[in-house]
């Protein structure tokens, strides 16, 4: 969760450097601090869906869904964006 909090927040901060409202991000950041606040930092983020859960007293994941999401794609190296105008 961390993770997740630290990125909506660099996006976040790169939007208000250049006066650019956003409507979301700050509420993912609130909502990720409350589950940081709950679940520690360390918890995988899908697991966010926790809250709603404790909130509805419902078990939002499909039977058979796994607990833990793997990533087994090969690495690949990324690719660099460059803004047009800047």
């Amino acid at each position: 969760m961390d993770l997740v909090k630290k990125d909506v927040g660099l996006f976040q901060e790169v939007a208000t450097r250049n006066n650019v409202p956003l409507e979301i991000a700050p509420v993912l950041v609130e909502i990720f601090n409350d589950g940081i606040k709950r679940f520690g930092e360390r918890e995988l983020s899908p697991n966010i869906i926790k809250r709603l859960e404790e909130a509805t007293g419902l078990e939002i994941l499909a039977p058979g869904f796994p607990a833990e999401m793997l990533d087994d794609e090969p690495e690949e190296s990324g690719y660099e964006v460059i803004p047009q105008g800047l």
